[in-house]
């Protein structure tokens, strides 16, 4: 039987071809920085699902979409006003790319974006931050224990925050409405904040200390040692309260007709990172105050909460209130 004689030339092309299954051909008119202008785009642009996309498997393979999203909010990338890059610098199938972002209050936030050839595409495998004299560069989206005050000192690693569901619309606005009652109730008792207190988180009020420890008063050294009587660790305490929040107290504001009133969010609850969930608005309904009767007001909160056993506990409080036929002003941190 006559033998068939393929040209060398074809035997070339089929190699090539099995060799680029095999590997993936680099396309060369698309560099590490391509890669990093497209992900800013689509943070800009909200795409979390896109830009979680565009990630290498091994990125993807330690960190969930909500927990990428819940690191770019906190980033601020998300509300960047614009971004610089440099020239990769390229290591074999490494690269990394220097990008300065603008964030929405001008600060400046430098990253180093370093990406890994595959496929023929570059993909995101870490960001790091770029340190000052002395520091360590941090992968910012490592998943790690965030949170370090936990609620006993066994710290517990929250590596999935976002595995915890953001409670319903209705059970949010019971929760904000609790909060803003136990907040009313400690001004018209004139700053008695105990309940409120008593609502708060453990991580909020023993920054992961133990109470006895903390308030210890013996003559032990060791136990001296772990005290902390100064408040060193600026822990929540009654008298901060009292003292943050000695002019609702003064002015006797009455929050009381928000009872029952609709809750209206500036931005949609959200997650962040280190498993706090955040809450932003106001309710639909005049406040008054003593110091100014027949002026009607509104209130706007800022909440935080973190999630102890079978609980939504407080984390975090800021509140602002105005003349209703004013725009609010911006929540600022107390």
């Amino acid at each position: 039987m006559p033998r068939a004689n393929f040209p060398q030339r074809s035997l070339c092309t089929v190699a090539l071809i099995f060799a680029a299954l095999l590997c993936g051909c680099e396309d060369r008119s698309r560099t590490a920085r391509d890669a990093a202008e497209d992900l800013a785009r689509l943070f800009s642009g909200q795409k979390i699902a896109e830009a979680y996309e565009h990630t290498a498997p091994a990125f993807r393979f330690r960190r969930s979409e909500s927990y990428f999203e819940a690191r770019l909010l906190d980033l601020g990338l998300c509300e960047a006003r614009r971004v610089s890059w440099s020239e990769p610098e390229r290591n074999g199938r490494l690269a990394t790319v220097r990008g300065i972002f603008t964030l929405k209050d001008e600060s400046r936030l430098p990253l180093n974006f370093v990406f890994s050839l595959e496929d023929g595409t570059w993909r995101l495998i870490e960001a790091r931050s770029i340190p000052g004299p002395g520091g360590i560069a941090e992968d910012v989206f490592a998943v790690e224990t965030r949170t370090r005050d936990t609620v006993s000192t066994r710290s517990v690693e929250i590596l999935e925050p976002n595995a915890t569901d953001i409670p319903t619309e209705p059970q949010l606005r019971q929760l904000v409405e609790d909060t803003l009652l136990l907040f009313n109730e400690a001004i018209q008792n004139g700053g008695d904040f105990s309940a409120l207190y008593s609502a708060a988180s453990d991580r909020w009020k023993f920054r992961g200390r133990k109470k006895e420890d903390l308030e210890y008063v013996g003559s032990n050294p060791e136990r001296i040692a772990k005290a902390d009587p100064e408040n060193r660790d600026d822990r929540l305490t009654i008298g901060a309260l009292r003292t943050a929040f000695a002019a609702y107290i003064e002015a006797k504001v009455d929050l009381s007709p928000i009872k029952g009133r609709k809750m209206i969010l500036s931005s949609p609850a959200r997650m962040n990172s280190d498993g706090v969930l955040n809450l932003r608005g106001t309710f639909d309904a005049n406040v008054f105050q003593a110091s100014a009767p027949g002026r009607p007001r509104r209130v706007e909160f800022r909440l935080e909460y973190v999630r102890e056993a079978a609980w939504w506990k407080l984390m975090g409080l800021t509140m602002n209130v105005f003349a209703a036929e004013q725009p609010p002003k911006p929540v600022t941190e107390p």
